[in-house]
């Protein structure tokens, strides 16, 4: 007997399982489909505070508290030739608990779990056709990919950073003298490494995909400053390699299916973010399904948000970790460094600068004529709606300090000084946020000298 589904999930990591819950939450009726049968170690034990509203949107973060899934961290960072510590650099977890938390809580909402199982066929004529590895149909009006970088839709990715692999081990015996995680760059490596809440230290080395030979593992772990002392007596009994090179899907989205997590944007593992932009792809997965599922007049407008997300996040993950990478490379200056960070040395080069052109208060301004006033979708948490934007060689941002951007934008036809420019943006946002949007709108290019005609 075939089973038939709003939307089936495919993969239950944090992507797959918040989906999930929030299509529940939503009314959809769901199935999500698992390939293990128990959840083990992995990578992506290191949270960011940035995670917790995530959670909070998704009624998880109690339920992950009250597991006791969010040990909090300060961090030892040895950077650029530089040490420093950081006091609120975030949690440490247990992914097989973290994660199973997540399922539970995508299960008690009402979520299908099959599991043990994965999708072994699939096929899509007016509805998703699937057959499960037992042999079970299914049919669904939507499918959701949440595999990871193994994917199960096609597509291709663009890569935006250099090929990048992760020596990952697990080590026990470890010296237990500090809690903190570690971070350290090497002339051609860079390392992580943390204790974990069972004693097990886990410890990664990031290398170029020339050297990403398990073999060397160990080696490349004992000319770490860092992990080194702490490794003395330890002994590793877990070793693999995973593939960390950022991408991004060419199409995450379309009328029938999109890709979540890891199958839709893998970013530079040196913000430890991702299971952070994990869940972050899906909430907003959820808000667009069921915008194309409740209002499809509106499911352009849900893609192209998605869309727009998602290749977003791509950017500002890489110019994050970009600013990182140039920092080590000013302090030792190996081709391991360069290729992370000469690309986008190149690009802020090629722009050009304003550090030298200074705003006074009768300066005149104008908008730059590159900025359009659009219509984008944003989102509400649980659809996708039209909402006024000003767009900037493709970058669309809609609000700014809670300001709408539109409203700034839109009555500056003509060259103002700028004093009369704060005096007029006053009336849609007090005075310090207008003069922090100016100095943004300012080094963004949004707003240009009033002679400028580039």
């Amino acid at each position: 007997m075939t089973e038939s589904f709003d939307v089936v999930v495919a993969g239950a990591g944090p992507a797959g399982s918040v989906l999930a819950l929030r299509l529940a939450q939503f009314g959809k009726r769901v199935a999500l489909v698992e390939k293990t049968g128990q959840f083990g170690r992995r990578a992506g034990e290191s949270l960011t505070p940035g995670l917790l509203p995530l959670l909070d949107a998704s009624g998880l973060r109690e339920r992950l508290e009250e597991a006791g899934c969010l040990s909090p961290r300060s961090a030892k960072i040895l950077w650029a030739g530089k040490s420093r510590r950081a006091d609120t650099s975030g949690f440490i977890v247990d992914r097989a608990r973290f994660d199973s938390v997540l399922l539970d809580a995508a299960c008690e909402a009402g979520v299908h779990v099959m599991r043990p199982a994965h999708i072994a066929d699939h096929v899509f004529e007016k509805s998703w056709l699937l057959r499960l590895d037992d042999g079970r149909p299914l049919t669904a009006g939507f499918l959701a990919d949440c595999t990871g970088r193994t994917r199960m839709l096609a597509g291709s990715n663009i890569q935006y950073g250099a090929r990048t692999f992760a020596l990952c081990g697990y080590w026990c015996n470890a010296c237990r003298s500090t809690q903190e995680i570690i971070v350290e760059a090497g002339p051609s490596v860079w390392y992580w490494g943390a204790l974990l809440d069972d004693g097990t230290l886990s410890a990664m080395v990031f290398v170029d995909a020339s050297a990403a030979k398990l073999r060397q593992y160990e080696r490349l772990v004992e000319d770490s400053s860092l992990l080194a002392p702490l490794l003395k007596n330890a002994r590793c009994f877990h070793q693999r390699v995973c593939d960390a090179t950022p991408f991004v899907s060419t199409t995450p989205v379309d009328e029938h299916s999109i890709k979540v997590g890891d199958a839709a944007i893998s970013i530079d593992p040196l913000s430890s973010q991702g299971v952070q932009t994990a869940v972050g792809t899906a909430l907003h997965a959820a808000a667009v399904i069921n915008t194309i599922l409740d209002r499809p007049h509106d499911r352009d407008l849900a893609m192209d948000f998605y869309y727009r997300r998602v290749t977003q996040s791509a950017q500002f993950h890489a110019t994050a970790s970009a600013g990182f990478y140039r920092e080590q490379f000013k302090a030792c200056p190996t081709d391991f460094w360069r290729s992370r960070a000469e690309l986008p040395v190149r690009r802020a080069l090629a722009a050009r600068s304003r550090d030298n052109e200074v705003l006074t208060p009768g300066t005149k301004v104008r908008i730059s004529p590159r900025v359009k006033l659009v219509r984008l979708g944003a989102s509400d948490g649980c659809h996708i709606f039209p909402e006024d934007a000003a767009e900037l060689d493709g970058n669309a941002v809609a609000y700014v300090e809670g300001a709408k951007l539109r409203d700034l934008f839109e009555p500056l036809h003509n060259p103002v000084s700028v004093n009369e420019l704060i005096a007029r943006w006053t009336v849609h946002t007090p005075i310090e946020k207008a003069h922090r949007i100016l100095r943004w709108a300012w080094a963004g290019k949004w707003i240009e000298p009033a002679g400028d005609t580039h």
